[in-house]
C-alpha cells in the first residue's frame, strides 16, 4: 500500500461470545481450533480450558477458535476436554498453531522509490460547508468544487471507468441498510467526509481494547483504514462502516485480533467484511472464522498482496479448496491500471477472483485530508463498495457474489490475463442486473 497525501484545501445461540477484549500478548498464546457439538456453549469452553478466550464460535459450521496461553495449549488434547465442554463425543481439537501476524500488505517498491509513501509537509485542513462526497457530488455548500481541476479529472476517470455514476443512478439506495466492516488500522472518526457513515455503536478497537477505533499517528501505515473506508463510500455512500482496529499504526497485528474482529462483525450485522491485509501463512483458525462468516451469508473481500509475484495472500490464497470453492463468497482482489493492465505491484494467481483499479485512488485521510492511495489494499474496497451498493437493492449475497464477477470487464493484459480472475470490477454492469 502507498498513500500520497494531496496538499489541497480539504485537505485505516446463546453461548456466542461477546468478543471485545484483546487476547494475551502475541507470542504468549496459541490458537486452538475445535470441532464442537450442537449443545456446547462458549462459557463451557472457557470454564474447561484455563485462561482461554473464545475468539470464534459458530454452531452452523461446528467450529470454535480459542486463544489459549502457551503453557495450557501444550497440554491440550481432545482427551482432556470434557464431553460437556465439547458438546458431543466426536468433537475435539482440530489444530493448534501460533498466534501469527497479519499485516497491511507490502508496499509497492516502485511507489516507495518515488516517495509516494511520504506524506509529510504541505498539508492543509478542510473546514466547514461540505455537503457530500461520493459519485461525483464534489461541491461546497456554496456550489464551489473543492477539488482542483487535475484531481477532479483523475477522480472522474476512476468513477467513469468503473461505471459508478450510472450505477448510482440505477440504485438510488446507494448502499442504504448495508454495513461494511473494515478490519484495519482504525478510522478517523472525525473526518468531515465520513460523518454519519460510521457505525460507532458496533465498532471496536482490539489494540486499545475500547469502543473507539481511532487511527493513531505513530506508525508508517497511519491512515490506511481511513483511506480504505473512503473508497467504499465513494461507491456506496449511504452504507455504514463498522470499523475494527485490529492492526497497529505500523500495519501489523495479531491474527487473533483479526479473527476476533471477523467474529464481532459477523455478530453485529455486517453484510460485507473488507480485509485489506493478509498473511503468507495458511491458518486453520483464520479459515475457520472466515468460513463462519460465509455461512451467515456475509461476503469477505481480501486484497491479493503487493509483492508483484505469483500467488496471493491468505485467506484469499485458500480459494479453490474444498472449504472455499472459487464460487464462494470469499473474493480475492488484485490491482490493475485504468487501462486494465496488471499493476506492477499486484500479486496474481489462477485462483484470483477479480481485479479493480488500485493506483493513485483519491480517498480520505485523517485530519480532514485527502490522499491518492496505491496498492491492492485500495482495489479490494472498491469491490466491497460495489457489493454493498448491489445488496441495498435487496439482492441476495450469493447473487451479488456471482454477478460482481460475471459482469467484470475483460482485462487487457496479454501476459497476466490467465491469472487475473474474471476481469475488472464494472459497477455499472453489476447494477444493470438489479435495475
Amino acid at each position: 500500500m502507498s498513500l500520497a497525501v494531496l496538499a489541497m484545501a480539504i485537505t485505516a445461540c446463546g453461548g456466542t461470545p461477546a468478543v471485545t477484549a484483546t487476547p494475551a500478548a502475541q507470542g504468549e498464546t496459541k490458537l486452538v481450533t475445535l470441532r464442537i457439538g450442537p449443545g456446547v456453549t462458549s462459557a463451557a469452553l472457557t470454564s474447561t480450558v484455563t485462561g482461554a478466550q473464545v475468539i470464534a464460535f459458530d454452531h452452523t459450521t461446528g467450529r470454535a477458535v480459542l486463544s489459549v496461553p502457551v503453557d495450557t495449549a501444550s497440554k491440550l488434547s481432545s482427551a482432556n476436554l470434557s464431553a460437556q465442554a465439547l458438546g458431543s463425543l466426536d468433537a475435539g481439537v482440530l489444530g493448534v498453531e501460533a498466534d501469527g501476524v497479519m499485516k497491511v500488505l507490502a508496499d509497492d517498491p516502485e511507489a516507495d522509490a518515488l516517495g509516494l509513501t511520504t506524506w509529510a509537509g504541505g498539508l492543509t485542513t478542510w473546514a466547514g460547508g461540505l455537503t457530500t462526497w461520493a459519485g461525483g457530488a464534489l461541491t461546497w455548500a456554496g456550489g464551489v468544487n473543492f477539488l482542483n481541476s487535475s484531481d477532479l479529472a483523475s477522480a472522474g476517470a476512476y468513477w467513469n471507468k468503473l461505471g459508478i455514476p450510472w450505477a448510482q443512478k440505477l440504485i438510488p439506495e446507494l448502499g442504504t441498510g448495508v454495513t461494511v466492516a473494515t478490519i484495519d488500522t482504525g478510522i478517523d472518526l472525525n473526518h468531515p467526509l465520513l460523518q454519519g457513515r460510521i457505525d460507532t455503536a458496533n465498532s471496536w478497537d482490539f489494540i486499545g481494547n475500547d469502543a473507539v477505533p481511532q487511527e493513531e499517528n505513530s506508525g508508517g501505515k497511519y491512515g490506511h483504514g481511513t483511506a480504505v473506508a473512503g473508497v467504499i463510500l465513494q461507491i456506496a455512500p449511504n452504507a455504514k462502516i463498522q470499523a475494527y482496529r485490529a492492526l497497529k499504526p505500523d500495519g501489523s497485528g495479531a491474527m487473533s485480533n483479526v479473527i476476533a474482529a471477523i467474529t464481532k462483525a459477523s455478530t453485529n450485522g455486517a453484510r460485507v467484511i473488507n480485509l485489506s491485509l493478509g498473511s503468507t501463512t495458511n491458518s486453520l483458525a483464520l479459515n475457520t472464522a472466515v468460513a463462519a462468516a460465509l455461512a451467515k451469508g456475509i461476503l469477505v473481500v481480501n486484497s491479493s498482496g503487493n509483492a508483484g509475484t505469483e500467488g496471493v495472500v491468505y485467506p484469499g490464497a485458500a480459494l479453490g479448496t474444498l472449504q472455499f470453492p472459487l464460487t464462494s463468497g470469499l473474493i480475492s482482489v488484485g490491482s490493475v491500471t485504468l487501462d486494465l493492465k496488471k499493476s506492477s505491484f499486484s500479486q496474481y494467481a489462477k485462483n484470483l477472483s477479480m481485479t479493480a483499479p488500485g493506483e493513485l485512488i483519491l480517498t480520505t485521510f485523517p485530519d480532514a485530508r485527502l490522499v491518492k492511495a496505491s496498492g491492492t489494499s485500495f482495489a479490494a474496497p472498491a469491490v466491497s463498495g460495489a457489493l454493498a451498493l448491489a445488496l441495498s437493492t435487496g439482492a441476495t449475497s450469493a447473487s451479488v457474489a456471482a454477478n460482481v464477477k460475471a459482469t467484470a470487464s475483460a482485462n487487457l493484459d496479454p501476459t497476466f490475463n490467465p491469472e487475473l480472475g474474471a476481469g475488472t470490477l464494472n459497477v455499472g454492469a453489476l447494477a444493470d442486473n438489479y435495475r
